[in-house]
């Protein structure tokens, strides 16, 4: 149950970086979630929340990964909106 969860929340929020945070004029809104996500993922590892293995290492830089990459998603979004209402 708690890795559905996981996923569930980890769509949502990918979701939420590239077609709100990061799909703005203000680029640092886009950095709120990817540095929550390496705060949460380190402070439950210190925590011991979270196991110190190779899977959840692997995991948490995954989501880290695919968030970093979600935020440029959605910058890009955001520029490519604009040079197009520019040449309309």
């Amino acid at each position: 149950m708690l890795g559905i969860i996981f996923i569930v929340v980890s769509i949502t929020s990918l979701i939420l970086e590239k077609y709100v945070l990061g799909n703005n004029s203000h680029v640092w809104l886009g950095a709120i979630i990817p540095f929550l996500a390496i705060a949460f993922i380190v402070g439950m590892m210190l925590t011991s929340y979270m196991k110190f293995d190779v899977f959840n290492i692997v995991l948490a830089v995954v989501y880290v990964s695919l968030s970093f990459i979600f935020w440029g998603q959605g910058s890009d979004l955001y520029h490519q909106k604009v040079v197009n209402k520019i040449y309309e």
